[in-house]
């Protein structure tokens, strides 16, 4: 036998699975959202610099060690990390260079 007790507690479960339902949807909407945007770098090693800007490795890792390029490295024995930054400001003296 159903009682009126029952029948409030079976519709207020079928309220919350709407609302999870609804949340649940929203929130996987948002990570497809996020996960289609495109990840920016924002540090490049001396190997992927070199390779991108066509500047040879030894010149990089000279260039980070004197200052030139922006970068940064943890221990005096780690590798550089260069801010993604100075890819785009090569990139730019580059073109100003051409022009």
């Amino acid at each position: 036998m159903i009682t009126n007790d029952t029948r409030i507690i079976d519709l207020t479960v079928a309220e919350l699975e709407q609302i999870i339902g609804k949340t649940v949807k929203s929130n996987l909407l948002q990570q497809a959202n996020f996960n289609t945007a495109p990840l920016k770098k924002e540090f490049y090693s001396p190997k992927a610099f070199a390779h991108l800007t066509g500047i040879p490795y030894s010149t990089v890792v000279n260039r980070c060690n004197v200052g030139k390029l922006k970068a940064r490295q943890d221990d005096p024995n780690c590798s550089w990390q260069i801010f993604a930054s100075e890819l785009d400001r090569y990139k730019e003296e580059a073109n100003k260079n051409t022009i």
